[in-house]
């Protein structure tokens, strides 16, 4: 009897726990991007995410992301998108009330105030953007507009402010001289021409 219980004593399983010691080398995960740059309420950290996809791909793929509630729907926008769902966008005005004098109904009023003064425009105004300089390749400098020249958008231009031209002269149009302003894309002159018919002085209000 004594000799099977020795027996069971020396072949029973038995686990032995060891302690890695801590490697003064090791440095814990960091995230693989700077979320702290995202400076957004957490409202508008699912439209920013929509309108960002290659970093909400890296969110989904980081464990320390901070955005992960934000992931769960991405199918928010802020309305001047593309493929964006009216029922899915930021805000839509409310109106109760429209006068006879612009709109003709409460829908007629609050399409044309948000088309004027909400997400709307900027719709409008993106669907109006041009190439007027075409880069030729990766790197190149490039310039986009809308009508009338009311926003562009540009890249890898340069500005010759060296010399600048002081003057009394309240609304000075000549202010940046041929030379002074350019970069290496294709120019469309004629259609930069063509869309200039809105200038005017820079003022100050």
């Amino acid at each position: 009897m004594l000799l099977l219980v020795a027996l069971s004593i020396v072949f029973s399983p038995f686990v032995v726990i060891t302690e890695t010691p801590e490697n003064p080398h090791h440095k814990p995960p960091t995230p693989t991007l700077n979320y702290s740059t995202i400076s957004l309420s957490p409202e508008h950290v699912p439209y920013f995410l929509n309108n960002n996809k290659r970093v909400a791909k890296r969110c989904r793929l980081d464990p320390l992301c901070p955005f992960k509630d934000a992931l769960q729907d991405l199918s928010f926008c802020w309305g001047y998108e593309k493929n964006c769902d009216p029922e899915k966008r930021f805000s839509y005005p409310m109106c109760t009330k429209a006068d006879s004098g612009w709109a003709r109904s409460l829908d007629a009023a609050q399409e044309l105030f948000w088309k004027q003064a909400d997400f709307g425009y900027v719709k409008e105004r993106l669907s109006e953007l041009k190439t007027l300089c075409k880069a030729t390749r990766p790197g190149d400098s490039s310039l986009k507009c809308c009508s009338h020249i009311r926003f562009c958008k540009a890249t890898n231009l340069y500005l010759d402010l060296r010399k600048p031209r002081r003057s009394h002269e309240r609304y000075k149009e000549d202010f940046i001289q041929a030379g002074e302003i350019g970069g290496h894309c294709k120019l469309n002159k004629e259609a930069l021409v063509g869309e200039g018919d809105h200038k005017s002085p820079l003022q100050s209000w």
